[in-house]
């Protein structure tokens, strides 16, 4: 694939990305309503609005990426990228979670997720200084 192409789909895909995670965190509600009216018109099951759904199997992807991520940096440990993107979920995760605690709800799961994910993306982002520092040139296994 030509560099444009490659360069014109990252594009596309960070502002539909962005555009809707902000959507998921700011009317997550409102986003599965409309979603599930499409539904209803399609004759398809609707989502819970609550409880196990949507966001639960979109939490479980989440983690499922960051679980491959911790994988690839134990059996690459001298890969910069691993722990990078790592330290970046983990940050996007803690900071999500502690601006939804003191902006919207002051729920101890948010703080406690803030914290927690906050200390993994310090870890991650050390063993990535720690990695980048030794200038390996190890590549992706």
């Amino acid at each position: 694939m030509k560099t444009g192409t490659v360069k014109f789909f990252g594009l596309a895909m960070f502002l539909t990305f962005a555009a809707v995670g902000s959507l998921f965190l700011l009317a997550p509600e409102t986003v599965l309503r409309g979603i599930n009216a499409l539904g209803r018109s399609l004759g398809m099951n609707e989502s819970p609005l609550h409880g196990a759904g949507f966001f639960s199997v979109m939490a479980s992807a989440y983690m499922a990426v960051v679980t491959v991520l911790a994988w690839r940096i134990f059996r690459s440990p001298f890969v910069s990228a691993y722990p990078f993107l790592l330290a970046q979920a983990k940050a996007a995760s803690s900071l999500f979670s502690l601006g939804v605690f003191f902006i919207h709800r002051p729920d101890f799961i948010l703080l406690l997720n803030g914290i927690v994910d906050g200390a993994l993306a310090l870890l991650a982002f050390w063993i990535f200084r720690s990695v980048k520092l030794k200038g390996s040139t190890a590549r992706p296994s």
